[in-house]
């Protein structure tokens, strides 16, 4: 069988691949970011800080040269959100099933 320390992890890292599968998949608009979008009336691009979601810094959301790129703040966020918190959901829930000796 598993040893207690083994399944927490591996619990652990689950929770973690689920959340970032989910972060990349919706619109979770909680990581800081600078947006670079395109102003409709000069046809300039122009950065402004904002919050956005994973989905929108990854892949083709944005159409080239407008993007969207995470903040020191926001790897820090998605640190905490993505990484740690799941990390340590999945260590607790790995501890219930650790077994009794009598």
């Amino acid at each position: 069988m598993f040893r207690p320390t083994a399944l927490k992890l591996v619990l652990g890292v689950l929770l973690v691949a689920g959340t970032y599968f989910v972060a990349i998949n919706a619109h979770l608009d909680i990581f800081p970011c600078k947006v670079a979008e395109k102003d409709l009336r000069s046809g300039q691009i122009e950065t402004h800080d904002d919050s956005c979601s994973l989905m929108q810094t990854q892949g083709d959301y944005f159409q080239p040269p407008e993007r969207a790129e995470l903040t020191p703040a926001g790897y820090g966020v998605a640190f905490v959100v993505v990484g740690a918190v799941p990390l340590l959901v999945g260590f607790m829930i790995g501890s219930l099933f650790r077994r009794r000796r009598d």
